[in-house]
This record gives structure tokens, C-alpha cells and sequence, in this order.
């Protein structure tokens, strides 16, 4: 998946399947940005709550994915 969109939109999809498979795609400087943004969606109350179920829901599956 090359495209920006597609894979914060998979990320975000709450398919823990899906977002392993991205996860696994990305370099080491992707992933680490990857999860500074899911990180500041879950703390940051300006997203709404759909938005941070699902970025916590990526950063679950991301950490099952070890």
C-alpha cells in the first residue's frame, strides 16, 4: 500500500488483521511516526471519540503484533 490515505485508512479500520499487515509494511521511521500520531489521537480530546477508539484499536493490534 503506497498511497498516504489507504493506509491511515487501514490503520484505522479497526481490522486488526488489516492493520498488522500495513504495520508490517512500513519502515522504522514510518512506524515511529506512525505511533506518535496514534498515541496523540488517543490523548487528545479534540478527535472524536470514533477517532480514538480506532487509533487504540491500531495501537492494540500493533502491540499484539509484537
Amino acid at each position: 500500500m503506497d498511497n498516504l490515505e489507504d493506509i491511515w485508512q487501514a490503520l484505522l479500520s479497526e481490522d486488526r488483521g488489516l492493520i498488522r499487515r500495513v504495520w508490517g509494511d512500513l519502515t522504522d521511521e514510518e512506524a515511529k511516526a506512525v505511533i506518535t500520531h496514534l498515541r496523540k489521537i488517543v490523548e487528545d480530546e479534540t478527535y472524536s471519540e470514533e477517532q480514538r477508539r480506532a487509533a487504540q484499536a491500531a495501537l492494540d493490534a500493533i502491540h499484539e503484533a509484537g
